[in-house]
């Protein structure tokens, strides 16, 4: 499975540039959407009848001209639906107008509300509509005969295939920029836009295809990425990274290979669970199942005196220890916060002093973000770290409002990384996983099911996990990470649970699916 790249609005037009400044036109780049989206849309029709194309001033309206000559060459009959005068078109968009003409595509104006009745006509004679009237361009709300057309488009019941993006979508944060296309299929091209997955541009983009290889390479990507970093990164514009992807399958394969026959349960690695506190004595718990059910050897509470009794006598499966132990220091990984209260400072700043992998989770980042002392300690750490807020945990840890957070996930993530220096996992729908230097992953997978007390710590037993884990197979810290996030959501997908100790169970089915290396998780 090849990897998908995430690109905003400003690096998408960059890479555009360094492709055209290679050799290939922007006139070919065109064709080659068109081409693409003349057989994505062909596999969608529900027969061979009528295809209505809405096209707009810019360069998606240019693709929907390309894709309509394609289309006709197939036999099918094409109608575009102008919203500007063709007449007005310029450059590439001009030329893929003219030449879809010439082979026979039917174009019609519509171009102010007096005429909304074209549109209408040609939407209700169609077996598919193809939105092509604004891209990954668009910074202005839609408003007046636009919005108009965008809410016909809604309005009818035909299948609605999106080129890129649904018109209307901010391609860079997902939001509805005044109104936007709800599209049942979306053709991401070249790459897909951090617009199909944050905010409401989930919910608008419908059934999202596989990217549209139209001759953008991916090292025309990488410099995309690298050339639109220079800027200063307190601007707003401003998003400066060193990749983004998606999560696929090949990271859970390559996270979980086979086990080794002779292989025993040190080689799978000791997670230490700090935690607990009274009334709060199921998190630490949950961690250590989580742990278990990624794949450690062994799995310890480390709790306060108060609540060891409580907790020692609650479970079989996860050896349980007073705080005043130090067993744990011969343990592989540190998971540090679920359930624990915020008066552990003091020892959260000795499991920051250790050279051990730590996960620092719940009230632990609770700790951090109201002592900046340890701020500082956790930004100074030289050994791996991975920090695992939620929305909330996050905007006080960021010194914000959780709504703010919300807004621009993908730039939180990236403060998060700049302030405290380590691995990030920003929780919430399409989870955000950032590396020290600047890399950011995706998490398409999960479900609103996992928006339960409890699930968090899971997800955190499971990081620690991996981070114990004596592996010797090659696989990077993306993909350990990556991995328990992504095999998380896709537990949580599914039925059969509503306790977060069923959800532990789930993961467990599916890792061992995987370590049995028939190369899927269920």
């Amino acid at each position: 499975m090849g990897i998908t790249r995430i690109l905003t609005a400003a690096q998408m037009r960059k890479a555009d540039e360094i492709t055209i400044a290679s050799g290939l036109s922007g006139f070919d780049l065109m064709d080659r959407a068109g081409r693409a989206v003349a057989a994505s849309a062909l596999k969608c029709i529900p027969d061979y009848s009528r295809i209505v194309v809405i096209a707009g001033p810019g360069n998606n309206g240019g693709d929907g001209f390309a894709a309509a000559r394609h289309l006709r060459k197939y036999r099918i009959p094409v109608t575009v639906v102008s919203l500007v005068p063709v007449d007005s078109l310029t450059g590439d968009a001009k030329e893929h107008a003219v030449q879809a003409i010439k082979s026979g595509v039917k174009v019609r104006e519509s171009l102010s509300n007096e005429a909304i009745g074209e549109v209408e006509r040609w939407l209700g004679r169609s077996s598919i509509v193809i939105d092509a009237i604004f891209g990954t361009g668009l910074g202005r709300p839609v408003e007046g005969f636009m919005a108009e057309v965008v809410a016909r488009i809604n309005a009818c019941d035909r299948p609605v295939f999106s080129i890129d993006i649904a018109t209307g979508i901010c391609a860079d944060s997902g939001s509805v920029l005044g109104t936007a296309v709800k599209a049942d299929v979306t053709l991401p091209i070249a790459a897909s836009k951090w617009g199909h997955w944050l905010l409401d541009g989930r919910d608008y983009t419908g059934r999202l295809l596989e990217v549209a290889d139209i001759g953008i390479s991916d090292e025309a990507i990488q410099a995309a990425w690298r050339d639109t970093c220079d800027c200063d990164e307190s601007e707003d514009h401003c998003f400066c990274v060193n990749s983004t992807c998606l999560i696929n399958d090949t990271y859970l394969n390559t996270a979980w290979p086979p086990r080794p026959r002779l292989s025993h349960k040190g080689f799978f690695g000791h997670v230490w669970i700090f935690g607990g506190s009274p009334g709060f004595t199921g998190a630490p718990q949950l961690a250590g199942l989580g742990a278990y059910a990624a794949g450690a050897g062994l799995a310890s509470i480390a709790c306060p005196e108060d609540v060891w009794p409580v907790i020692a006598a609650a479970n079989l499966e996860v050896m349980t220890h007073p705080e005043s132990s130090t067993a744990w220091q011969r343990g592989d990984a540190i998971v540090a916060g679920p359930g624990w209260g915020r008066e552990r400072g003091e020892l959260l700043s000795t499991l920051l002093d250790t050279d051990k992998p730590l996960v620092v989770d719940a009230d632990g980042l609770n700790i951090i973000a109201f002592t900046p002392a340890l701020q500082e300690k956790l930004a100074a750490r030289a050994a791996l770290t991975v920090i695992t807020p939620h929305p909330g945990e996050a905007a006080r840890l960021l010194g914000k409002d959780v709504g703010t957070v919300q807004d621009d996930r993908k730039r939180a993530v990236l403060e998060l990384v700049q302030r405290y220096k380590c691995w990030v996992v920003l929780k919430g729908s399409e989870t955000l996983v950032a590396s020290p230097e600047r890399d950011i992953y995706l998490n398409p997978f999960g479900s609103p099911q996992l928006a339960i007390a409890g699930s968090g710590d899971v997800l955190a037993g499971m990081i620690g996990a991996q981070l114990s884990r004596k592996k010797g197979d090659g696989a990077t810290l993306a993909e350990l990470i990556s991995s328990c996030v992504a095999l998380h959501g896709k537990a949580g997908s599914l039925e059969g649970w509503y306790l977060p100790g069923e959800l532990a169970k789930l993961v467990s089915v599916m890792r061992q699916n995987l370590e049995r290396g028939d190369g899927k998780e269920k």
